[in-house]
């Protein structure tokens, strides 16, 4: 969850002629999406170049891969000259590269228009919601390949290595996340339609909750004729976008999962201890298995009900899905295990939002025979200046200590910039430090945590590059003192 910057290509003047797909050119093409975009392109046998201002993990994959991949100083436009498109998230819309594919005439088009035509002939399973969209689609990914569907996905994380949230599958099948963010979820036309909730994630885009229902409605139906849409039965948001999508389109399926009575693909019996999480789960068809998961975040059941909903829209047998999920290994940065050392145990997650970030700290809680110390990066300046209250009740209420980085991001032009103040206000004296990097704040825990405690770096930006600093610390067990 980054910054996006104000505004629709749904509702703005965005490209909308014939998208050529023969030699495009990915601007910012280390992100997860765009660099599991251009390689699945460049595997279908297009001329596909990308270009970014720093080198990244997923580059050696997309060499491979065929890709034509550029570092370019901010004046180093010579990329697009011979581009079919320019494909840019909504962010990137005002960079250098992207002023002068429009001054040439080269289409420049939206990562999800690229999708949707990478969709054509496929069946789209498209994940849409404010939490969840990485692991769902993971799931999902994992019971398909592991009942032989051998689907092509795209996730807006990876799986395992850099480069693992793309591939390319030999069947119809294509699991994709749908982004909310910036409404480009509006370009697609999934056969199956997935809503994990809908909450208030993304203020510098939408103007209100009504927005943002709205925003989901349209998603839901654009949805094929004759096709499924699957929604948590647990968010109010979700289940209310639902009933209008489905007064509107009477022709869709509605399976809804979760733990409430209503759903059709039901939780029981949840329960967390240690590194796993388990449910009983009543099928549609009052089928009911038992699910585990290796993860202490208990809020992954609803995830895996998602994705079990979507496979058995699918057509697959519901003792077969059950059994799929126990060898899942996760999304990387989702509660994901970093190592133990000398006793303590550092978890890294990509929570920024005060649900998720409260989730993983329960997740934490039950975990951690000790203290729980939190490394956290407010993500993007509109959502700290819209939610830094309720963060910093959040870590208030769930950490025993908190490391507080800069926010993460930068804010649009004639946008204000946030600061640390609403966070820091709720956090107790004593109970916070603001470390000057990452060498600091692992001297900081190395010389805190004992066995038993549980570190948790958490945000959307650097801080996943802590983790390997305090585990390093951790083995020589420096001294500083915390201050506030």
């Amino acid at each position: 969850m980054t910054d996006t910057i104000p505004g629709s290509p749904s509702t703005e003047a965005a490209y909308s002629g014939p998208v050529n797909l023969t030699r495009p050119h990915f601007v910012g093409v280390g992100g997860p999406v765009l660099s599991g975009l251009a390689r699945l392109l460049a595997e279908l046998g297009h001329q596909v170049s990308g270009s970014d201002i720093r080198e990244s993990a997923t580059f050696k994959g997309l060499r491979t891969a065929g890709v034509r991949v550029h570092l370019h100083l901010d004046d180093d436009v010579a990329p697009v000259e011979g581009a079919s498109c320019v494909v840019c998230p909504a962010s990137a819309r005002n960079v250098l590269e992207v002023r002068a594919a429009r001054a040439a005439g080269v289409p420049v088009v939206h990562p999800a228009q690229v999708l949707d035509r990478l969709a054509a002939g496929r069946q789209l399973v498209a994940v849409a919601g404010s939490h969840g969209k990485s692991t769902t689609s993971g799931m999902l990914a994992h019971i398909l390949r592991a009942c032989g569907q051998d689907p092509t996905y795209l996730i807006g994380a990876d799986l395992t290595g850099p480069g693992s949230g793309a591939q390319l599958g030999r069947s119809r099948l294509l699991v994709a996340e749908a982004d909310e963010s910036d409404r480009s979820f509006h370009y697609l036309t999934p056969s199956i339609a997935v809503i994990t909730g809908v909450t208030d994630a993304h203020p510098e885009n939408f103007t209100s909750h009504a927005d943002l229902l709205r925003a989901y409605v349209t998603f839901g139906c654009r949805t094929v004729v004759n096709g499924f849409l699957v929604v948590n039965a647990d968010c109010v948001g979700a289940t209310v976008a639902a009933q209008v999508i489905a007064d509107e389109r009477p022709d869709l399926t509605v399976l809804r999962y979760g733990r409430d009575r209503t759903a059709d693909v039901r939780l029981l019996d949840v329960h967390a201890e240690g590194w796993s999480a388990s449910a009983t789960v009543r099928m549609p068809d009052d089928t009911q298995v038992r699910m585990t998961l290796p993860t202490p975040a208990a809020h992954h059941l609803g995830n895996a009900a998602a994705a079990m909903a979507c496979a058995v829209a699918l057509g697959l047998d519901p003792v077969e899905i059950g059994g799929t999920l126990c060898t899942f290994a996760g999304v990387r940065r989702r509660f994901e295990h970093v190592d133990t050392r000398a006793g303590v145990t550092v978890v890294d997650s990509y929570a920024a939002h005060p649900h998720e970030i409260a989730a993983d700290l329960e997740a934490a809680r039950t975990l951690a025979r000790g203290r729980v110390f939190v490394v956290f990066q407010p993500s993007g300046h509109a959502r700290v200046l819209a939610f830094g209250e309720r963060i910093g009740r959040v870590l208030a209420d769930h950490a025993d200590h908190v490391l507080l980085l800069d926010v993460q991001g930068t804010a649009p032009e004639s946008r204000p910039l946030a600061d640390l103040t609403a966070i820091l206000a709720q956090l107790r004296d004593g109970a916070y430090c603001l470390p000057i990097g990452p060498d600091h704040a692992a001297r900081v825990i190395a010389r805190m945590a004992g066995r038993g405690d549980l570190v948790l770096t958490m945000g959307t930006g650097d801080v996943t590059s802590y983790g390997t600093a305090i585990l390093d610390k951790l083995s020589c067990r420096s001294e500083v003192t915390l201050s506030a």
